[in-house]
């Protein structure tokens, strides 16, 4: 039946923190095969005390809690409290609706679409007072009415509205029993319910000074009253008989609290001393407690479910029982039996071989074995018991011995008696033993199998030891690998053992060797390999290897009866049936689930019998009963996933659907995954399941009890999500699937690789045209470089050629300046000249005096007086330096107009930078002469005092 408070509670269910199961151990006063898991307050998130239980439909397990309303769904607990903390006492499921009950207030809870579940209170429609100082300890439906009841009070909440109910005075409890609703009066009798009224029944004041705390139904109407301190009564609508019970004075002392119908067995809860167990005759069959299965003595709550397996509501903790369970445990027996190797079943009594001996037990009336005792002179370590030829031997520490009335019959002294197995292939009947050190060969002797001699050829401690069917041995040296021994007919010498290694094909060490299906495998830890006789070479088995489901990673193998085999691989077992190449799983078995701690590396499940199997413990053992499994379904319901979420971030979340067909296509951005699953039935056995995500990991998970599991980052593309668990047979249900697409981010989907192509192209054509504009640019920088080269080197040469015409007008104008100059010295030497003739000719004619003729001296003086101002030198200097000095004359007399042409004559020398004293001869005058002309020149260009007249000339 679907409820409205399915989703919400497991949108708001936490994962457990953990589960503790409680250890079982052997029972001797009962014939019940039962299973408990023990929760404590640290695993459900609540109170120590559990008031009150119900159940939904579907699964769902409510608990009236100390600190507030705990739901348990799959193996996840969800803890509300009440809007004032106060603790919750009573609770019941009624259509749809969680009804509670707690001080001062009473009222149901409903899912919201947020998800959780919100409290209505329905105390308000009560006057102020009604409920003062009361607590609602029972909630009952009954008919259309659901009815609250506290000590002093009783509600009745019915189309909406709340009705109190007169009562006779104070009560105890408010009880429901086949659709019929008792209550008893404090220090008085019954009463029954009837519409709004309540109806004493005749007799019932028989219960005045006990308190009534169970009614359950019975047969033909009847019905069972469990009182606290008279035991047991049978009403038959008329009389109240008393229930005679073989454990009468243990409950009355133990004070019954209350009581549950589970199928056919009435179990009654006390404050005292846990659970009592009666069959419909009144007989005992089990009494569960504080030291040996419950977690706690005092029993508040018990509520049967579908299976007819039991929730106990306990002062310390929640415990769930199961009835019918495959495994029977022994542990804490006493005296104490250690770490348990291996057992058989022989003539009725049960051998158990320890790391301290052998012990034994012996069968009681109710199935159970009991009795447990120890062989003498057999402490130590037990390595083999096993029937041989109707004759049961054992291998010890201190050798192989023969069991014989309860005692032991030495057969060798040879320490470390591992294994005894029968020799192929030789001439005679033979049995060969792998010890600590040597290989024995024995030999029937006088009825009994005796140690005959030594075979040569391998020394070593062997504890793996299988024989061929060409005869051949294969020992696992206990350190050193695998090693295989071909012994003659004799079975007494042998050529040395050939060592197995890769060679061979064997590529891991290990030691692992067994026979299965009469074929020599080899467990690697990887894989399962078989010997190839033919090609003496080890090849995976492949045949069985696809049907091993996970198995072929195994570390041990253990024949169990015909073609049956039990593989141990870490945290899980499985019972196989082999043969001829095929396999098939009959059970799988997680130790986990059933408290059992197997012992590590010497993992051994012994077969009894067809049905029967020892498994052996680190503490003790457990006998496996597959007869028990028959009425279970074959692999059990698939797990369903009940909440999927995806979320960008914790502040970014969606809800999406988990059943939707095809493939869920997630929300662009949700590539963050949470998968929550669980197994619909009731609750309360520890589900397991296995996981994987296609598309990540093709294996799958390692066995979980966690019913959830988050991807990260989860990369665009299609995912399959896989969840299976674990059925009550020990089989793998199909599994749950779903699949879906996460789509990649806007910035990588179809239409974004569409516009990065476009935008690529684009890029693409930008930079092309760039590369073309940069080319033609470049090109164009190259022509107009060219065209400068060409300028410059034009401009190079026309430089050229003005330097080299600089360079000639230079050379001209120095050749003009050198004739100027020459010209220049030629008058200054020919006027020095005249003017030392004229000085010679004055001075001659002083000394001759009239002497000399006047008209020849007048004719002298007159020629040298005619060169002095003769203009001939003149124009050629004038020239001579207008070519040096071009337009010299015509810039000085454009500006000093007023210059004369002498003052132009001493311009030009003295732009030749001639002194004073070069000047004179020239102008034919002395040298105070031309300092006066130099002073009227100054003043006729008009030069400041401070400024030379020769650097004004030559700067002009």
């Amino acid at each position: 039946m679907k409820t409205p408070l399915r989703d919400s509670v497991l949108r708001m269910a936490k994962p457990v923190l953990g589960i503790f199961m409680l250890f079982i151990c052997a029972r001797t006063d009962g014939q019940l095969p039962l299973h408990v898991t023990s929760y404590e307050k640290g695993a459900y998130g609540g109170g120590n005390q559990n008031w009150a239980i119900d159940l939904d439909g579907t699964g769902n397990l409510f608990v009236a809690n100390s600190n507030g309303l705990l739901i348990l769904r799959g193996s996840s607990f969800s803890l509300y409290k009440m809007p004032l903390e106060t603790p919750v006492r009573s609770v019941r499921y009624i259509a749809g609706r969680i009804y509670t009950g707690s001080f001062e207030d009473f009222g149901y809870w409903e899912p919201v679409h947020s998800g959780g579940l919100e409290y209505h209170s329905l105390a308000g429609m009560l006057s102020q007072g009604d409920l003062k100082n009361e607590e609602i300890w029972r909630i009952q439906p009954h008919g259309d009415a659901i009815f609250f009841q506290s000590f002093g009070k009783l509600f009745c909440y019915q189309d909406s509205l709340v009705e109190e109910i007169s009562l006779p005075g104070s009560v105890l409890f408010l009880i429901k029993c086949d659709n019929r609703l008792f209550i008893q009066e404090n220090d008085g009798g019954l009463f029954e319910l009837q519409g709004h009224q309540l109806s004493f029944l005749e007799g019932s004041e028989i219960f005045q000074d006990t308190e009534v705390k169970a009614i359950l139904p019975y047969r033909e109407g009847k019905i069972i009253i469990g009182t606290s301190s008279k035991g047991l009564f049978v009403y038959d609508g008329k009389s109240w008989t008393p229930m005679p019970s073989n454990a009468e004075a243990d409950i009355r002392e133990n004070k019954i609290n209350n009581g549950v119908r589970v199928g056919d067995a009435m179990v009654f809860g006390t404050i005292m001393k846990g659970l009592y167990v009666f069959d419909l005759e009144g007989r005992l069959l089990e009494h569960l407690h504080a030291g040996n299965l419950l977690k706690d003595n005092t029993v508040l709550a018990l509520r049967g479910d579908p299976d007819n397996n039991l929730w106990v509501g306990l002062d310390k903790g929640l415990d769930y029982i199961t009835f019918q369970s495959p495994i029977d445990l022994y542990v804490g027996l006493e005296p104490g039996l250690g770490t348990v190797y291996t057992a058989a079943l022989y003539k009725g009594v049960l051998y158990i071989g320890t790391n301290q001996g052998i012990h034994y037990l012996t069968a009681g009336t109710d199935g159970r074995y009991g009795n447990l005792r120890l062989i003498p002179g057999s402490q130590g370590q037990v390595w083999f018991i096993k029937e041989i030829e109707g004759d049961l031997y054992c291998g010890l520490n201190e050798g192989t011995f023969l069991i014989r009335e309860g005692g032991l019959v030495p057969v060798s002294l040879v320490s470390g008696g591992y294994n005894l197995k029968p020799a192929y292939g030789a001439k005679e009947d033979f049995l060969v033993q792998s010890t600590y050190y040597p290989l024995l060969v024995y030999k029937k002797e006088g009825g009994a199998w005796r140690e005959h001699h030594v075979l040569e050829g391998f020394e070593g401690p062997a504890r793996f030891l299988e024989m061929d069917y060409l005869g051949g041995i294969w020992l696992g040296h206990s350190l050193a690998g695998i090693y295989r021994l071909q012994p003659d007919q004799d079975m007494k010498t042998s050529p040395p053992a050939i060592k197995i290694d890769t060679s061979f094909g064997l590529n891991s060490p290990t030691n692992r060797v067994f026979k299965l299906d009469n074929r020599i495998v080899i467990l690697t830890g990887e894989t399962l390999l078989q010997w190839d006789a033919v090609n003496h070479s080890l090849v995976p088995f492949q045949e069985i290897i696809p049907e091993l489901e996970g198995f072929e990673k195994s570390n041990m193998i253990v024949q169990a009866g015909a073609n049956r085999y039990w593989f141990f691989k870490k945290n899980e077992a499985g019972l196989f049936e082999i043969s001829y190449g095929n396999a098939r799983l009959l059970y799988r078995l997680l130790p986990e689930m059933y408290g059992l701690e197997l012992v590590e590396n010497y993992e051994n499940i012994v077969a009894l019998n067809d049905s029967l199997h020892v498994v052996c413990l680190s503490n003790g053992f457990a006998l496996f009963n597959l007869e028990r499994l028959d009425g279970f379904p074959a692999k059990g319901q698939s797990p369903e996933i009940r909440n999927f979420v995806g979320w960008k971030n914790p502040d970014k979340t969606l809800q999406l659907p988990s059943n939707q067909p095809g493939v869920l296509k997630m929300k662009r951005g949700y590539n963050n995954l949470r998968f929550e699953f669980f197994v619909p039935g009731p609750v309360g056995k520890n589900k397991y399941f296995q996981y994987r995500l296609l598309g990540i990991d093709e294996e799958w998970s390692d066995w979980t009890q966690a019913s959830g599991v988050s991807f990260q980052r989860l990369s665009a593309g299609n995912y399959t999500f896989q969840v299976r668990a674990l059925g009550k047979k020990g089989l793998i249900t199909e599994p749950r699937v779903l699949t879906f697409r996460v789509r990649s981010p806007w910035y990588a989907n179809f239409y974004s690789f569409t516009l990065y192509a476009l935008a690529l192209l684009g890029i693409f054509w930008f930079i092309r045209l760039r590369y073309l504009k940069q080319f033609y640019r470049k090109r164009e920088e190259v022509l107009k470089e060219e065209q400068r080269q060409i300028i410059r080197e034009k401009e190079h040469a026309e430089s050229e050629l003005i330097r080299l015409s600089n360079e000639k007008l230079q050379s001209e104008i120095s050749m003009k300046n050198s004739q100027l100059a020459n010209s220049t010295m030629s008058i200054i030497r020919k006027n020095e000249l005249l003017g030392e003739i004229q000085g010679e000719l004055n001075h001659l004619r002083e000394e001759v005096g009239g002497r000399f003729p006047k008209k020849y001296f007048s004719r002298i003086n007159r020629l040298i007086e005619g060169n002095f101002k003769s203009d001939h030198d003149w124009e050629l200097f004038e020239k001579l330096f207008d070519q040096a000095h071009e337009n010299f004359f015509q810039r000085l007399k454009a500006s000093s107009p007023e210059l004369t042409s002498g003052d132009l004559r001493l311009c030009a020398y003295l732009r030749l930078n001639l002194s004073s004293k070069e000047i004179a001869p020239l102008l034919n005058i002395s040298v105070r002469g031309v300092e006066e002309r130099r002073y009227r020149l100054r003043k006729r260009i008009g030069l400041p005092p401070e400024q030379n007249l020769s650097e004004f000339i030559l700067s002009f």
